[in-house]
């Protein structure tokens, strides 16, 4: 009875360690920071004060940008810049976006980097209203509803 309780021990030990290795191992695969090259941004997108999307080469590498304070306001400017210890911004400390103007130079915090592939960025689009979507499903209304059920033979005898 005892070896079996050790037995027992062990196995539910082994299995709870795997678990937490294999959940600790995807947790820390789904927060990677996503970096770029300062110098390998083409263009860029506006989104909404606290959010815009960057483009590199090829113009399909996109990047959602969040920044801090959230009060981005571009006034007309055709350029950005990045400012970055070490030349790629991936949302760490330190990284900033900058808002080259011939008076002052507005500098925000770059909070957060993501890469996006072609469905993340078309979604990201529809969401803050800088795309259609491509379908709206409007659901079918077709009045009240019906509930049908068959009777059993013994139902009917008994009504």
């Amino acid at each position: 009875m005892i070896p079996i309780f050790f037995i027992s021990l062990i196995v539910v030990g082994c299995a709870s360690d795997g678990e937490l290795s294999g959940s600790q191992t995807s947790i820390n695969a789904s927060n990677r920071p996503t970096c770029f090259n300062t110098t390998s941004i083409n263009d860029y997108e506006v989104l909404d004060r606290g959010n815009l999307i960057v483009y590199g080469r090829p113009r399909k590498r996109a990047y959602h940008l969040q920044i801090s304070p959230p009060n981005l306001d571009l006034g007309g400017s055709d350029m950005i810049s990045f400012r970055s210890w070490t030349g790629r911004i991936c949302g760490y400390a330190g990284d900033e976006l900058i808002i080259p103007n011939d008076i002052f130079q507005p500098r925000y915090s770059i909070t957060n980097v993501t890469e996006l592939d072609e469905t993340g960025l078309y979604n990201l689009m529809v969401q803050f209203g800088k795309a259609e979507p491509l379908e709206e499903v409007e659901p079918e209304v077709t009045g009240e509803p019906e509930i049908s059920r068959e009777l059993d033979n013994d139902t009917e005898e008994k009504s």
